[in-house]
């Protein structure tokens, strides 16, 4: 029945206006439910999307318990290949057994064989899930309070001055549907019933910082256990910017023994552009690769492959068929050729500007060799090095120390002039010899074509404390100059961007910042507009003929309600590889720092694209217009639009979650890429069939987590329980089933599927507390906007205390705790140090050498065949012997009477 009002006559037609204006606002706040379809209500669409995709998930969770002990090498890969079994992995379990298996080991055993990071996102969907739990325990208050909230009035309303009356928007007493009659859209405006909103507020984010706070504490402790394990990035610092009198790997190595003495400095490399060597040896994996493959078809096949050389020239013209082996041969000796000179060219002018380097040094007195520090500040800092050994032991007085400094200060200032006047004095001393070598360093500096020396490079310790006070030092007093930081793990350099110049890293920094801004923008529209297709209302109005064909065939409307979170899920998911690019663009030097700002880019699209854009999809272009000119007023848009929104979330929540992790347990991508690979790959031999092509991985190469966006997804997550927990809480109970499921799944897949290769140390839980954090901010101010909407001020007002305590709650764990996460205290590197004074650190040699410069590289050949009759091909005279050793006749490919399909090309 329709609610009508009657205006006392009395009122003027200004003040009438102004309560209709008030009832048309209200209209959109408190949602009115006409005789619809029970199917297109949001508890029958809710209930729809549950049962579609929860049915669909249990369907394939089923079909995966009988696929996982039919094909363990796809499903539990970690127990099946000798190099990833773990003492966790060994235990298959049963079909059902493992469900709750999984759960029975510790954090300490996920963390210590299947890596930090594992256990950093374990335990952050664990957070998530008590969070959900903390919701539900509001939800006993939030229910009875919302669900008796409303108080209608019992006026009727009559315009003064038409005399005419006015049928109101509806209000909470004609909503009937269940999910909203619990939500705060059912309680009236101005109700006492609001507080209890302002309760479960203070309940749900006091135990965020709570849950925060102790998490602090878990992950400080691990990421310094982590950070002193022997691995090759807790030894080594990343230098950028070096200083043009310090770039040679002897001057690096000279300054840090300098500052650090040369028992704890190992090493330094300065990385050079090598270019054109890199392709040279891309260009000989192609080759050699080639050739195996070669080899294998005459070895398996048993005749000789031939292939089309389209810069061959014989009898029948340009482009003849050539015999496989014998060419690819060639050109891999030739390519073996080119890549030893010019390794050798390298070294040899590193060699020689070294030379030239400790020629200039060998007059220099002792004193003026390291450093300039005279006989007494060398004793001080002697001494220092042997109490920071003492545990429990102070250093010297820094106020004697800082008076002693300023007695010498003129020594200090004066070693760079004797230091000249002595290199000058060698250089006349051995004449040419030193003027040639500085000729061979300018070269090196300006570069010619490979081997220009770039201004970065890494610096290996036999020290965790010398290591960490590197990259705590301020190494010159120019701002980004001698810059230190932490080296990410060496097979996850970056190599392009090591030393790139500090302009061209600002300006494509700045670039990738506003071409990131830029596709967020482009986002908008298909993102508005599949998130519009669950209004079926609204696109009646805009597609012309859309009414007509919803009522001849009926099933078109629920079919478009469903459509639209299974497009967002699927517009999501394509976002990390657009997204990567711009983030390769900002000049980071590893995987831990590019995935950082990935994920950063990454849960702000979906908080911008998923959150905002889906709570006001219907009016984006206005809104975002008058946003632009009023920044604030988004806090008054989403207090209007998200309280009508919990349908749309619910249903992308539960399209991701149960889609998602069907798709996780069953690999189809992987399985799919894995077939792919085995069709259009070769694969005549077991190491064949074992290596990637084109990118393919086969399924015996274990697969690496993507961290990035498994974390993004569950911050939007976290924003959408913070915001709805407070004002529509049977949405914490969908977060609860999709916190556990995603548990369930991931703890199986880490544990019996996935590589600890790229194990970081958990890198980026310190990005994903910080966007917790502003999810906490944002959710705080939609929900005072609400609340202030529902016209009770003093529940609203009381939220203000809420906000201004996250902020110091922020303030204050900003202040330390981030910090000491990112660093390892010095008493227990001290104390590392000590107890691992005999650790043999070969596994630190050359670690940080670029790929291509490794003296492995510089001659390859393949393994199925002997190197002597690879080099034979190079010398047309030798007689073509097989790998058995036996003589093999060559024919003519003009007189092979076979077709090529006989003769098999490669």
């Amino acid at each position: 029945s329709t609610l009508v009002y009657t205006f006392p006559a009395a009122l003027s037609r200004s003040q009438s206006k102004m309560e209709l204006e008030d009832l048309a606002f209200s209209r959109i706040l408190e949602l009115s439910v006409d005789d619809v379809p029970e199917t297109v209500t949001p508890t029958g669409i809710i209930a729809s999307t549950f049962k579609i995709y929860g049915s669909t998930f249990l369907i394939l969770f089923v079909v995966f318990l009988f696929l996982r002990s039919k094909f363990p090498l796809t499903y539990t890969h970690n127990s099946r290949v000798l190099k990833h079994i773990t003492p966790l992995s060994q235990h298959r379990f049963g079909p059902i057994e493992w469900i709750y298996k999984v759960f029975q080991f510790t954090d300490e055993e996920i963390f210590q064989h299947c890596g930090m990071s594992a256990i950093v996102y374990l335990r952050f969907l664990r957070l998530g899930f008590k969070l959900s739990c903390v919701g539900i325990f509001n939800s006993f208050i939030l229910i009875p309070s919302n669900l008796h909230g409303c108080n209608p009035p019992e006026v009727s309303a009559v315009d003064s001055d038409t005399n005419t009356t006015i049928a109101a928007n509806a209000t909470c007493a004609d909503l009937t549907d269940r999910v909203l009659q619990i939500s705060l859209s059912n309680v009236s405006g101005g109700s006492p019933n609001v507080f209890a909103t302002t309760v479960a507020a203070y309940i749900i984010f006091g135990s965020a910082m709570y849950f925060i706070f102790h998490e602090f504490e878990w992950y400080t402790q691990n990421r310094h256990k982590f950070c002193t394990q022997p691995r090759p990035e807790n030894y080594t610092a990343y230098v950028e910017h070096i200083p043009l009198e310090y770039r040679s790997d002897a001057r690096l190595l000279e300054y840090f023994q300098t500052i650090f003495s040369k028992e704890r400095v190992l090493d330094a490399k300065v990385a050079v552009g090598i270019e054109n060597l890199e392709k040279k040896v891309a260009k000989r994996e192609q080759v050699l690769e080639k050739l195996e493959h070669a080899v294998n078809i005459r070895n398996v096949k048993g005749y000789e492959p031939t292939h089309g050389n389209p810069l061959a020239i014989g009898k029948g013209g340009i482009g003849e068929t050539v015999p496989s082996i014998p060419e690819y041969s060639k050109q891999l000796n030739k390519l073996n050729e080119d890549i030893t000179g010019a390794i050798e060219r390298i070294e040899a002018k590193k060699g020689e500007e070294k030379a030239a380097f400790e020629l200039a040094l060998e007059g220099l007195e002792e004193d003026e060799i390291t450093g300039g520090l005279p006989t007494k500040a060398k004793a001080l800092l002697s001494e220092e090095e042997t109490l920071k050994g003492r545990s429990g032991e102070g250093t010297a007085d820094l106020d004697a120390e800082d008076k002693k400094h300023r007695r010498n200060k003129s020594s200090l200032s004066s070693f760079g002039n004797a230091a000249l006047g002595k290199m000058k004095d060698a250089a006349g001393t051995v004449g040419g010899t030193v003027l040639n070598s500085a000729n061979i360093a300018r070269s090196l500096i300006a570069g010619s074509e490979d081997g220009k020396v770039l201004d970065a490079g890494f610096v290996t310790f036999s020290s965790f404390l010398a290591k960490n006070q590197c990259v705590q030092i301020i190494h010159h007093a120019t701002p980004f100059n001698f810059n230190t930081k932490d080296a990410p793990r060496p097979d996850d350099v970056y190599w392009p961007n090591v030393g790139k110049p500090h302009k061209e890293q600002q300006v494509s920094y700045l670039l990738a910042q506003v071409a990131t801004i830029a596709t967020c923008l482009f986002w908008t529209i298909p993102v508005s507009f599949f998130a519009s297709l669950s209004e079926v209302d609204s696109l009646k109005e805009l597609i012309p003929g859309l009414e007509t064909a919803t009522v001849n065939y009926p099933w078109l409307t629920p079919f478009l309600l469903q459509l639209s979170p299974l497009m967002l899920v699927i517009l999501t998911s394509l976002l990390p590889a657009i997204l990567s690019v711009f983030c390769k663009k900002e000049g980071h030097i590893g995987s831990d720092t590019l995935n950082a700002s990935l994920l950063t880019k990454l849960a702000m699209f979906m908080i911008v694209q998923i959150f905002f854009v889906q709570a006001i999809s219907g009016s984006i272009l206005a809104v975002l217009e008058e946003v632009i000119d009023q920044p604030l007023k988004i806090i008054s848009y989403l207090a209007v639009s998200v309280p009508s929104q919990v349908k749309a979330f619910i249903q992308f929540v539960q399209v991701q979650n149960f889609l998602g992790c069907a798709l996780e347990l069953l690999r189809l991508p992987r399985v799919v890429m894995a077939l792919l690979r085995e069709r259009i790959g070769p694969n005549l031999t077991e190491k064949e069939r074992n290596t990637p092509y084109m990118g393919i991985l086969p399924m015996s190469e274990p697969e690496e987590m993507e961290y990035p966006m498994l974390f993004a997804e569950m911050i939007l997550y976290f924003m959408i329980n913070l915001v709805y927990s407070c004002i529509a809480p049977v949405m914490s109970y969908i977060l609860l089933i999709c916190f556990g499921l995603l548990n369930l799944v991931f703890r199986h897949q880490l544990i019996y599927t996935y590589s600890r290769e790229n194990d970081d140390g958990g890198k980026l839980w310190s990005s994903a507390i910080m966007l917790l954090i502003t999810c906490m901010i944002i959710s705080e101010f939609t929900l005072i906007g609400i609340v202030f909407l529902k016209k009770a001020f003093i529940p609203g007002v009381l939220l203000i205390p809420l906000i201004a305590g996250t902020f110091l709650f922020t303030s204050y764990i900003k202040q330390q705790h981030f910090l000491v996460t990112q660093c390892v205290p010095s008493t227990l590197c001290s104390a590392v140090d000590k107890a691992s004074k005999d650790l043999d650190l070969s596994f630190l040699k050359e670690k940080y050498l670029q790929p291509a410069l490794h003296v492995a590289v510089k001659e390859e050949y393949p393994d199925n065949v002997s190197s002597e009759e690879t080099l034979a091909h190079g010398k047309p005279k030798d007689s073509k012997k097989n790998s058995l050793g036996a003589e093999v006749k060559e024919i003519p490919v003009e007189w092979d009477s076979r077709d090529s399909s006989e003769r098999g090309h490669t």
